[in-house]
């Protein structure tokens, strides 16, 4: 029976999978370490997919994002150095938008306002998880909250901190793949509006994307090795501005200002096997993701609601777990798959090889000229299959 759910973890795809669960007969308490609103100036872009809206959409938060979403209406691809790009437009595939661009502080705040009135959520912020104790249906997570120590006892037990604690008790094992790469994030101004257009480029040194943002900005995401990263945040605005130019050429216009730089190491890894018994990841917890594509909060929130959909159809014969053994095993598929395609994306676009560069080329001018591959390419990226 799974009916005491405890979440570790109460960001975006922690919040969301306890919203997903709101109406159905489980009770959750959600452990968080910060505080309630700590996160809601953070300027992050965050890119949405339609799967995403059509979560958000059901958990009624997406009317309340409206005012604060950027669509995407077009996306253009390209290389420096050689030809070769494609552009994929919303209207060619009968969309209002091939995705949303909202910061991460827009969306914390209403989903912790949403959380707020649950009955059936308990969220407990400024709370740090210490362990977790038990086998079988005799376990619980231990925390500590205004220097008191706690327990809950759980029948299932989600973890969606984005991997980032570590808490006594936890059998994990992991696979992990350091790139060596860091990104820079910032936001961007330009002498011509963003038009709803996002920007992939693919340098040598690795991509550069531009989200369009409020007021005609746009938002940087600039990711290369880690010594070029360190010698791009030494320099100072106008020389970085230089160097921006220089890399992704003129399509968004002449780069005219930049605000706060901030960069963050990048790796990818994903959880092979956790021992415990009723224990289960989601979201960046489960697996980290390269940037490149945006896919690594799309791909949390198909997770989320994957999970919730499964509980509220468990029959409560089925045990918690096999419950997570038919969860992952409806998860393995397209999880691989998305570490796959943004891993070679990340590498294949870095090469400097002349034969790979015609080679990317190509398959750009392919995918442009192709409305097929388009379709099964947006269909990919915006629900995860084929």
């Amino acid at each position: 029976m799974t009916n005491k759910i405890g979440v570790i973890g109460g960001g975006p795809t922690g919040l969301i999978f306890s919203l997903l669960n709101k109406d159905s007969n489980v009770t959750i308490f959600l452990l968080e370490a910060r505080s309630i609103f700590a996160r809601k100036n953070d300027k992050r872009a965050l890119a949405l997919s339609n799967s995403s809206r059509y979560i958000l959409e059901k958990i009624n938060v997406w009317d309340d994002l409206q005012k604060n979403i950027i669509p995407i209406k077009s996306i253009h691809t390209s290389q420096k150095g050689t030809f070769g790009r494609s552009k994929l437009n919303a209207e060619e595939f009968n969309l209002s938008a091939l995705g949303y661009i909202v910061s991460y502080g827009e969306l914390m705040s209403i989903l912790e306002e949403k959380i707020a009135i649950q009955k059936n959520v308990e969220i407990s912020y400024d709370t740090k998880v210490i362990k977790v104790l038990g086998e079988g249906i005799n376990q619980e997570v231990v925390f500590n909250k205004n220097e008191k120590q706690a327990s809950y006892r759980y029948n299932l037990l989600v973890l969606s901190d984005g991997g980032q604690s570590t808490i006594d008790g936890l059998k994990i094992k992991k696979t992990e793949n350091f790139f060596q790469d860091s990104a820079i994030v910032s936001q961007v101004i330009t002498d011509k509006p963003h038009k709803n257009i996002a920007f992939e480029r693919f340098t040598t040194s690795g991509p550069i994307a531009l989200l369009p943002s409020h007021n005609g900005t746009f938002s940087l995401v600039w990711t290369a090795k880690n010594d070029t990263i360190k010698a791009l945040m030494e320099l100072n605005e106008i020389n970085f501005l230089q160097s921006l130019q220089e890399q992704f050429g003129e399509r968004a216009g002449l780069f005219e200002s930049c605000g706060e730089r901030k960069t963050f190491p990048l790796s990818q890894t994903y959880i092979t096997d956790i021992d415990n018994n009723n224990i289960v990841a989601i979201g960046n917890a489960a697996q980290t993701m390269h940037p490149v594509g945006g896919q690594g909060l799309n791909t949390g929130l198909r997770d989320a609601l994957t999970l919730a959909s499964m509980i509220q159809g468990n029959d409560m014969e089925i045990s918690t777990e096999n419950l997570i053994s038919n969860y992952l095993q409806s998860r393995k598929a397209e999880t691989d798959g998305m570490l796959k395609i943004t891993e070679g994306l990340a590498t294949f676009f870095a090469n400097d090889l002349i034969l790979v560069n015609r080679f990317r080329g190509l398959a750009l001018t392919i995918l442009d000229c192709s409305p097929v591959l388009k379709q099964k390419f947006v269909k990919k990226m915006s629900y995860g299959k084929y």
